[in-house]
């Protein structure tokens, strides 16, 4: 994106949130806080325990640690900017997933995941293309999405913050760029590693388990030809 074709009302509203300092985020941080009361904290504790010793294999509890995140999810939906049809994160963030996860999004749309060596292949410093599976604006694995995706969600007055405007001038260490105040359902994570297991975990960036079809075709060409 070049920054100097962003338009005149866009850098009127980033600075009109930096401004405000993210005093709207911080009111809606501690809504969520005070949602999540003691009793509520206690009882989902209490399932997080029962899921962990459950004696299935990592693919089944995987749906179940969704299903109590969903929970969350909802718990704080109102609080959060990220609304149906707000791609951004989708278009312009890396999305790490493991192993695991990209056997359950195979196994939910009948998509073939590339196959990784176990480690870490995942760039951090950006993404050129959107997430394989949106659509339309929409997200078409909702129902089976990754942890990531469920955990992180942008707290703020809208979602200005997580625009590719922003996304841009952020990138480019522009002044003008305003930081993303995000909330993360961290509590997650030691169930979440646990689940994963001891076994070597493959981590790559959904686009990497899942490449455009054109890339697809063209290694499965280059494999096809290496092996004649």
């Amino acid at each position: 994106m070049d920054l100097a074709n962003l338009s005149d009302a866009i850098l009127q509203r980033l600075a009109e949130l930096k401004a405000d300092n993210h005093v709207e985020a911080k009111r809606k941080l501690e809504a969520i806080e005070e949602a999540m009361t003691p009793q509520w904290k206690k009882a989902m504790h209490a399932r997080m325990t029962d899921l962990s010793r459950q004696a299935s294999a990592s693919r089944s509890k995987l749906p179940k640690l969704y299903q109590l995140m969903e929970e969350v999810g909802e718990l704080r939906s109102p609080h959060v900017s990220c609304k149906a049809g707000c791609s951004a994160c989708c278009r312009t963030i890396p999305v790490e997933i493991s192993d695991l996860e990209a056997r359950h999004i195979a196994a939910a749309t009948g998509k073939t995941m590339a196959n990784l060596p176990p480690g870490r292949h995942t760039v951090l410093n950006g993404v050129a293309t959107p997430c394989p599976f949106l659509l339309e604006n929409q997200c078409s694995i909702y129902e089976h999405r990754p942890y990531n995706c469920r955990s992180l969600a942008a707290v703020d007055r809208d979602a200005l913050s997580c625009s590719e405007e922003n996304t841009a001038l952020t990138r480019a260490n522009d002044p003008r760029a305003v930081p993303v105040v995000m909330t993360k359902m961290q509590a997650f994570d030691p169930l979440y590693r646990e689940i994963l297991g001891r076994k070597p975990v493959v981590w790559a960036d959904i686009r990497q388990f899942f490449p455009p079809q054109s890339q697809a075709g063209e290694s499965r060409t280059a494999a096809t030809a290496s092996s004649n």
